[in-house]
This record gives C-alpha cells, sequence and structure tokens, in this order.
C-alpha cells in the first residue's frame, strides 16, 4: 500500500481544495491510502472524511503569512512526517508548498509533488512580497521530483521566472471536473432552479461563483452590472459564495441602487444547480490559476466572460467560447456581458463550443490518471516499487 499526504493550507470547498479533494478520491484505494493535512476548520475537512479518507490538522498552518506560526507549521509537519510512513507528501498552493515541501525533504520523504494552482507574486501584490513570494518559489522547487501545473500559462510564468531550471521536472495536468455532474440542463430543469430562487423564467441572468475575496473583482462586475442594467432592464446579477468582502458589496451594491436586481446566495454546496440558472458566468479576477468555475460553467454549455489573466485564456478563447476582458476594466466586462445577454444565438454558439473544448482534456478521470503515473514513475525512479 502507497501512503500519501496531500498538504492543502485552508481546508474550504474552493478551486485549489476541489482539485486536491478529487485527486484524492479518484485514486485506487487498492494501492493508495490518501489523506489530507490543512487548518482546521473547513467544509472541505466533512468531503473528506465523508468519503472515508484521514485528514490531520494543524493549528498553524495559517493562510496569511506569519513568521511565528509558519516556523511552529514548519516543526508540526516534520514531527507528524517522523511518526507517520508515507511514501508520498503532495503539497498545494504557496503556502503549503513551501512549508510542506520543506518539512518532506527534512524527514525524508521518498517523493515529493508540488502541485501549482497559481504563484502569489502576482501584480497585485506589493513589491516585497512578490520578491519574498518569488525567492520561496525558486528555494522550494529545488526540494520536490516533479511540479505539476493547471495550466500552460502557469508553466510559461514559471519558466519566465526561473522558478523551475529543469524542464523535465514539469507536468502539465488540468483540473478535472466530474462531466456527470456537470452537464446542460433542459429549460424546465433550469426554471425549477430559478423559481427556487424567486427569478422570473424571462430574467437574463449573470452569475458569479467565487469567494468573497480581494484579487476576485467582485466590485468591477457590481459597477459593470450597473451599466448592463442600463439598456437590459431584466438582467440580474446572482453572486454565490461566502468570505470578508461581503458587507461592502453588500454596501455597494445599495449605494448603486442594485439591491432588486442583485441576490447573493451565499455558499452553496450543488454549484452545478446554481450555475443551471444563470445564462452567463463571469470570472473578473485580477489573478487566477485556471479559474475552476469556468470549466464546471463551460461543462455546463454556458458561456463565459473572463479575465485574460493567468491560466484563463488557456481555456478561454477570445470570441469563441466566451469573451476575455482586461482585469479592472468596467466598460470592458459590461460590453461582453451585453453581448451575449443580447444575443441568444451567440450565447448557445459559444456555450456548445466551451463544453466541446471541456470534455476531452478536463475530465477528473484523466486528471487523476495522469497523477497516478507520476506517482508511479517518481517511486519507480526511488527503487518503490507498487506493492512494496
Amino acid at each position: 500500500m502507497i501512503n500519501i499526504l496531500h498538504i492543502h493550507t485552508l481546508p474550504i470547498i474552493s478551486g485549489s481544495g476541489l482539485n486536491t479533494f478529487l485527486s484524492m478520491k479518484g485514486m485506487d484505494r487498492n494501492i493508495y491510502k490518501v489523506e489530507l493535512a490543512c487548518a482546521p476548520g473547513g467544509r472541505l475537512i466533512d468531503l473528506v472524511r465523508e468519503n472515508q479518507m484521514g485528514v490531520k490538522t494543524f493549528k498553524n498552518l495559517v493562510q496569511p503569512l506569519h513568521p511565528v506560526k509558519d516556523i511552529l507549521a514548519i516543526l508540526d509537519l516534520i514531527f507528524f512526517l517522523r511518526k507517520k510512513r508515507y511514501h508520498i507528501v503532495h503539497t498545494h498552493n504557496s503556502k503549503a508548498g513551501f512549508v510542506g515541501r520543506l518539512a518532506a525533504k527534512i524527514t525524508g520523504i521518498p517523493v515529493v509533488i508540488h502541485t501549482v494552482h497559481g504563484f502569489a507574486f502576482h501584480d497585485q501584490e506589493s513589491v516585497w512580497r512578490q520578491l519574498l513570494f518569488r525567492n520561496l518559489e525558486k528555494f522550494a522547487s529545488h526540494m520536490c521530483d516533479k511540479m505539476i501545473f493547471i495550466s500552460q500559462p502557469l508553466v510559461d510564468w514559471a519558466l519566465r521566472e526561473k522558478i523551475v531550471l529543469r524542464r523535465d521536472k514539469i507536468a502539465k495536468i488540468y483540473s478535472g471536473i466530474d462531466l456527470d455532474r456537470f452537464r446542460p440542463v433542459t429549460e424546465e430543469e433550469k426554471n425549477r432552479v430559478r423559481e427556487k430562487w424567486n427569478i422570473r423564467h424571462d430574467d437574463a441572468v449573470i452569475g458569479i461563483v467565487s469567494k468573497l475575496w480581494e484579487g476576485k473583482g467582485h466590485e468591477i462586475l457590481i459597477r459593470a452590472f450597473k451599466e448592463v442594467k442600463k439598456d437590459i432592464k431584466v438582467a440580474r446579477l446572482i453572486i454565490v459564495g461566502e468570505g470578508p468582502l461581503y458587507s461592502m458589496l453588500n454596501d455597494l451594491v445599495d449605494r448603486l441602487g442594485l439591491s432588486d436586481s442583485v441576490l447573493f446566495t451565499g455558499f452553496q454546496m450543488d454549484v452545478a444547480e446554481i450555475i443551471s440558472s444563470f445564462d452567463v458566468v463571469v470570472l473578473p479576477s485580477y489573478f487566477e490559476g485556471m479559474g475552476r468555475v469556468l470549466l464546471e460553467a463551460m461543462a455546463m454549455g454556458k458561456p463565459v466572460v473572463a479575465s485574460r489573466v493567468g491560466g484563463i485564456p488557456d481555456l478561454v478563447k477570445d470570441s469563441v467560447n466566451g469573451f476575455l476582458i482586461t482585469p479592472g476594466d468596467v466598460k470592458e466586462l459590461s460590453d461582453a456581458l451585453k453581448k451575449l445577454l443580447n444575443n441568444k444565438g451567440l450565447a448557445n454558439i459559444m456555450g456548445r463550443d466551451g463544453r466541446k473544448g471541456i470534455i476531452d482534456k478536463f475530465s477528473t478521470d484523466v486528471m487523476v490518471r495522469s497523477i497516478s503515473d507520476i506517482y508511479i514513475e517518481c517511486l519507480k525512479i526511488k527503487g518503490i516499487e507498487i506493492g512494496d
């Protein structure tokens, strides 16, 4: 039996969190025993346990930079890894990627894998934080056997910044989604969900599914929606997710006189159901590794509007299966949304093209199989055969 520990900082159900969960869930239980290490207190923990996989929480594994807690998190992980016999440690995102790879290296874990869901040294960070995170990523890259990137632009970014010097250490594996769950729905199914949320059948619905965090572009979307409403009176905006920006965004909606047209749903476990009620899905982020909700929306045949950042252009082909916009540009965003809401034929064509592109590349089965192949390859190099 091959023992694997995934390390992910925040135990929330988000893009990287779901990628981690599906990577764990899909592994052959006859070959792999898979566990998760993360901070305490999040829905991802419940999801992992409901699927009969183990979870170990570390109170010092916090998301923001915290010199004392970060050192304690490394020590906690070192102590834990010395007690348990793991063949593979698989880390995710910048913070868990650094502390996890360092602890795994110190304790002599045979195989260390890191998945890059995005980098923390993007333009929205201060100069000193960009410099710090860039150098930490370079240092940590030497402490793993393989780095998995979820999009080609992330690979290009890493090579450009010299995060990875050896191309044989790079693997590109797209995030996978459950294509049976995320599928096109009938008009009847769509309207049934709308009735649940008191949305009229003929409303033109724009939807965003994202944490209410800085950098996701919610404020820009709300301002762009104000412009959309001037031309399309039946437009509605549905904001799905929870987070620290809720009060500020709700206040902005009130100030702009949009309260009757904007709905905050909070966190929704059944993302497929709520997406089924949308006409257009939007993700106006300032930085993004891939944007998992775009995968899900496109699999459901929904046209998308998203920022031209990170791995998104690897997924959204401008004017083919959606529109790409400049992050922070209210006019570009409102114009793109109006084009799709005013032209159902165009929206349907883009939706169909989007689903066609998802089916071949982005299934969970393809992702899990590719990750398993990397595990086997790295274990063999270390002289560990499956079944040892």
